[in-house]
């Protein structure tokens, strides 16, 4: 049976046929039909039934809190050797986003980080080091994706509450300065603005969120919503047209691999914003390889973001080690490369945002499970994984 595929996709290239790319909106492709040959069976990699969703990268996180706290102190050649592995297209983990927590001078996990705006007239865009993290992310890949999320508010906003929705106009200038500063002062255009870690979410301040963008010149930043769980967002975006049309990705925290019906009627792109979180050893990385693949597959996720980047904290502090690479000692120089990196590597390297998703993806039939996704150039990445039997955390932080 293999071999019958194998020939009929070899004559069905020399006829160069072409099919419409379905959802994907690109130009004739020309038609591709080949088998996956694993133990167990072949498997039909087809696109003549139009493509899946478009691929929206690989991503880590750098916050929540602090985590990349001791990177910035490593002497060279170390730091520049961290950052490659982590940035550098083609080498090591090749990430395709770099999502920052905005500090709020609040103590959101591992450690605090600090707010650009410690009072109303206040104003600093060189505190802390995740300006320079995104620098030092572009300056490898000029093409990585920006987002930012606040984790914590300063205390003055919500004149003392824990409650940023106090005033919605001054939050939402809060975070506009923040975009502003970045781009204004270290010349870094912010791609996508999240709402609130894990917390509850404001319909009102959302909508005040775009407008704001909007007034300022904006218009490019996507908002993404709510960085917590796929319900009540989605349902809320469903009885709402206005949310429906300012919210431009669905964000969820440690989906396991599954969505919810109400995300998949909106018809937005969806996406894994936090995941992973696990101990970054070969079952770590056994985990996270099969996140990458079946948070597609079972759940349509064209994006999944680690937390976190790289375990540059101490750790005996909570979550020690859950980064995709470990660089704790700046005093030595010492780090490791762990495995999580080359798991993503696999994806990675291989392919772009941009790229789609085949709709013939699944699952293999002894475990596991297999993705394709084409450029529509005629480049075409296969990516299996036979991570079966796991310990994964899907916790929250």
């Amino acid at each position: 049976m293999a071999e019958r595929l194998l020939q009929a996709s070899r004559q069905r290239r020399v006829k160069a046929m072409t099919a419409a790319a379905g959802s994907a909106g690109l130009a004739a492709l020309p038609l591709l039909l080949c088998a996956l040959l694993v133990p167990g069976g072949a498997y039909v990699l087809d696109d003549s039934d139009g493509l899946g969703r478009e691929f929206d990268g690989i991503g880590a996180v750098s916050g929540g809190g602090a985590t990349s706290r001791l990177l910035v102190n490593y002497p060279e050649p170390y730091r520049s050797q961290i950052l490659d592995y982590l940035f550098k297209p083609n080498f090591g983990a090749s990430l395709h986003i770099l999502k920052v927590e905005i500090g709020g001078d609040g103590q959101t996990t591992d450690g605090t980080e600090p707010s650009h705006m410690h009072y109303a007239l206040d104003e600093n865009y060189f505190r802390g080091y995740e300006w320079w993290l995104m620098k030092e992310a572009k300056k490898r890949n000029p093409d990585i994706i920006l987002m930012g999320l606040p984790w914590s508010f300063p205390g003055w906003l919500g004149k003392h509450y824990n409650w940023p929705y106090v005033n919605l106009q001054l939050t939402a200038y809060y975070v506009m300065t923040w975009i502003v500063g970045a781009k204004h002062y270290h010349d870094l255009d912010i791609d996508y603005i999240g709402i609130w870690n894990e917390r509850s979410f404001d319909i009102n301040y959302i909508k005040v969120l775009r407008r704001m963008l909007n007034y300022q010149g904006l218009d490019r930043v996507k908002i993404i919503a709510s960085d917590n769980l796929w319900e009540p967002i989605s349902a809320s975006m469903l009885l709402d047209s206005e949310l429906l049309e300012v919210i431009d990705v669905i964000g969820a925290h440690y989906p396991g691999t599954h969505t919810v019906k109400d995300a998949k009627l909106t018809k937005k792109k969806l996406w894994s914003s936090e995941d992973f979180s696990t101990l970054n050893n070969d079952v770590g990385a056994g985990c996270l390889g099969r996140i990458l693949n079946q948070n597609y597959i079972n759940g349509y996720m064209t994006a999944t973001i680690a937390w976190n980047l790289v375990a540059s904290y101490y750790e005996q502090l909570p979550y020690g080690r859950c980064g995709l690479m470990t660089a704790q000692e700046p005093w030595s120089g010492h780090y490791v490369v762990e495995s999580p990196i080359w798991v993503s590597a696999h994806t990675t390297q291989f392919t772009q945002p941009g790229w789609y998703y085949l709709k013939t993806v699944g699952h293999l039939e002894k475990g596991g499970s297999y993705v394709a996704l084409t450029d529509g150039l005629g480049n075409l990445t296969i990516i299996v994984e036979t991570m079966v039997i796991l310990c994964c955390f899907y916790g929250i932080n």
